[in-house]
């Protein structure tokens, strides 16, 4: 190395060490680099079956939710809230199309087209992704509150506004029942 080092020329020497440097900070920084990216989006894919999500998760958490809300509002009387979701979550992937037209000898076209799902790479889990455009999340079809109290109109319209305020759904979606 040192016969290497004697024959350059006083400026490669400079070059080399300054090289050599910006090497030793680059392999340093990517030591240091974290190592979960940020902002890929990690969905949950198989080469067998497509990308499934049951909307029971959410259904459930937003009628638990509802009810500790009413349970305060009633000063801790018993509720129960059945939640009716419209259609489950969807997910809109961006997909690479390809439109191919070819005329033959006697005037027949044959035309072919292929579709394909534009992947991205997930290098902390080591996988490909599909590129997700847009998520829809189910949205409520109704509401129906069981309310452990005596029948009372005043009650009944509180509880279907402050229903309606928290899942912004129109008032005619939502019924409230009492069971005493």
């Amino acid at each position: 190395m040192r016969e290497l080092w004697n024959r350059m020329n006083e400026k490669q020497q400079k070059l080399f060490s300054y090289l050599a440097v910006v090497l030793i900070v680059g392999v340093g920084l990517l030591l240091l680099q974290p190592t979960t990216p940020v902002g890929l989006p990690s969905l949950p894919t198989s080469e067998s079956s497509p990308v499934v999500r049951t909307s029971d998760s959410r259904k459930e958490t937003l009628e638990k939710e509802l009810t500790s809300i009413l349970d305060s509002l009633l000063g801790g009387k018993g509720t129960d809230v059945f939640l009716t979701m419209d259609r489950g979550p969807s997910l809109q992937i961006a997909y690479d199309r390809t439109e191919e037209e070819r005329w033959g000898d006697q005037g027949l076209s044959e035309q072919r087209r292929t579709q394909s799902p534009v992947l991205m790479r997930n290098d902390a889990d080591r996988k490909e992704v599909p590129l997700v455009l847009e998520e829809v999340e189910p949205t409520v079809r109704g509401v129906l509150v069981v309310v452990a109290e005596a029948p009372s109109s005043e009650l009944r319209l509180a509880v279907a506004q402050a229903v309606a305020t928290a899942l912004q759904v129109p008032m005619y979606r939502i019924e409230v029942l009492f069971k005493h």
